[in-house]
């Protein structure tokens, strides 16, 4: 038609690039809108089960695959068994993660299904969008919500669990967000071991406990103590997994054991005023510590590895041994020692054995025959 001078070829290369433009524009309106939720509120989650799960695009078929002939009914479902993967196969446990994460992942997985069909080209760009929407996830979330995520616990436990759900689709992406998950969960302990150590540090090293106010503030440590892990246990056992929910709460427990058994420890004289007082602090630790333990209504099936608290609290016996030792008589000590045999000597060493004995007892030919049998 002469239309158009003839080295006039812009908008010959526009209808040419037409699929490119539509796709970078496309790419463009895909970041944007995973960078506004990725920046959004974290805390209104939805609860994902077991047999969740996100529709993939069906691809088609790679040319190979269609030219293999069956041979036989009975090799071709040999051949698929061999072949299926679990059920399970990149199913997340029970937990909640972020409604924006979810809605993150439909738009990744949307994108992915526009590219199916498309040129080859648009379908690159789309591909590697998708891929650039989860590497902007690994930078921008830690950094924006960098304060929440230490402030609150239960915000810490959603992003754990928002990185368990996220790249599926990428497999080889998926060590990395893991431990971008566990960090933030992990930083997050570190605060709550440390505030627990630091309510356990006004209890006065659980000295002179016939000081009524040496008494009332070790009392009000452990009060604090369990009081924090009840808390603890409110906002993560309806959100994270069972597993790492047991796994986080025995950390926490034993840490607050542990420190309690190395503060008895320590003392040097004990009399029997304040055994009594330090068996009377360290019974609500053992009577409320493993509640945090038993499972929600909907978990109940998982009762059974809830209730072996010793399996998620390491010190859990030796705390119990050393609470029975402090109300326990010379021979009842003996006994339970039973030569090496007994459950004291599985938790305690002869020279911790020892040590107890003359911190508890005064120094008497009795207390004298009870070490010689502490070998």
């Amino acid at each position: 038609m002469e239309y158009l001078q003839g080295d006039s070829t812009d908008l010959l290369k526009y209808s040419q690039d037409v699929n490119c433009h539509f796709a970078r524009k496309k790419c463009k309106d895909v970041i944007v809108a995973a960078r506004k939720l990725m920046t959004s509120e974290m805390h209104n989650t939805v609860k994902i089960t077991p047999d969740y799960k996100l529709r993939l695009p069906k691809l088609p078929a790679p040319a190979s695959e269609q030219k293999v002939k069956q041979e036989s009914r009975k090799d071709e479902v040999t051949m698929e068994n061999s072949k299926q993967l679990s059920a399970w196969s990149l199913c997340l446990p029970a937990c909640r993660i972020s409604e924006s994460v979810q809605q993150l992942m439909e738009l990744a997985l949307n994108t992915l299904c526009e590219s199916v069909g498309s040129s080859t080209q648009c379908a690159l760009q789309l591909f590697f969008t998708v891929r650039n929407v989860f590497q902007l996830f690994d930078d921008v979330v830690p950094t924006y919500h960098k304060e929440n995520l230490l402030k609150f616990p239960h915000l810490a436990a959603i992003q754990h669990n928002n990185c368990i759900e996220g790249v599926a689709t990428f497999v080889d992406m998926v060590p990395g967000f893991r431990k971008l998950g566990a960090q933030c969960f992990l930083a997050q302990m570190h605060v709550q071991r440390a505030e627990l150590l630091e309510r356990l540090s006004t209890a006065h090293n659980f000295c002179n406990l016939d000081d009524e106010d040496n008494y009332i503030a070790a009392n009000k440590a452990v009060r604090q103590v369990i009081h924090q892990l009840k808390q603890l246990g409110t906002v993560w056992q309806d959100v994270l997994p069972v597993g790492i929910y047991c796994k986080a709460m025995g950390n926490l427990l034993n840490t607050a054991i542990t420190e309690v058994i190395a503060k008895i420890m320590m003392l040097e004289d004990i009399s029997s005023e304040d055994g009594e007082h330090l068996h009377t602090l360290c019974q609500p630790l053992i009577e409320e510590g493993p509640l945090v333990f038993i499972p929600l209504a909907e978990e109940n099936k998982n009762r059974k590895y809830q209730e072996e608290v010793p399996l998620y609290v390491r010190k859990w016996s030796t705390f119990k041994e050393l609470v029975i030792v402090l109300r326990a008589n010379l021979q009842e000590i003996v006994d339970r020692w039973a030569d090496r045999k007994g459950p004291l000597a599985v938790e305690f060493s002869s020279s911790e054995v020892k040590n107890l004995i003359r911190a508890l007892f005064q120094n008497t030919e009795r207390r004298a025959v009870a070490l010689t049998k502490i070998k």
